[in-house]
């Protein structure tokens, strides 16, 4: 009886443990809530500029759509982070060859205090290469 507790126990608890965990898509219904900023630069040169970005930041894309304009990104664990998911969406603003870029990052478990924030580095490394609008 005693073992059957012990092992029903076992089985709750990676449950327990992951509970806080950030799908990609979980990123992305968080539109609206990460950090923004416009470039002054088409929507093609940025996006192309992106994926230089992120292979700069050891980045590997897991999906993108640039039909509707975002990027998917995970991030393993390391020894700091249990990894993080991020989502870049980019989109064109009006006519004058101006583009918004979004970026949400989310740690891939909820309890991870020690998570790499992206979108300050994503943002630093395009304003290199763009100039803000």
């Amino acid at each position: 009886m005693r073992r059957r507790k012990f092992l029903a126990g076992l089985a709750v608890l990676p449950a327990l443990t992951f509970s806080g965990c950030t799908t990609l898509a979980d990123a992305r219904a968080e539109r609206g809530s990460g950090v923004v900023v416009n470039y002054a630069a088409p929507f093609d040169r940025l996006w192309s500029g992106l994926k230089d970005v992120l292979r700069e930041l050891d980045l590997k894309p897991a999906g993108d759509n640039v039909a509707e304009g975002y990027i998917l990104v995970e991030h393993g664990a390391s020894a700091f982070s249990w990894g993080e998911r991020v989502v870049i969406f980019v989109e064109r603003i009006g006519t004058q060859g101006l583009t918004r870029v979004e970026v949400v990052s989310k740690a891939a478990v909820g309890t991870n205090a020690t998570a790499t924030d992206w979108a300050a580095r994503i943002h630093e490394k395009l304003g290199q290469r763009f100039k803000r609008a």
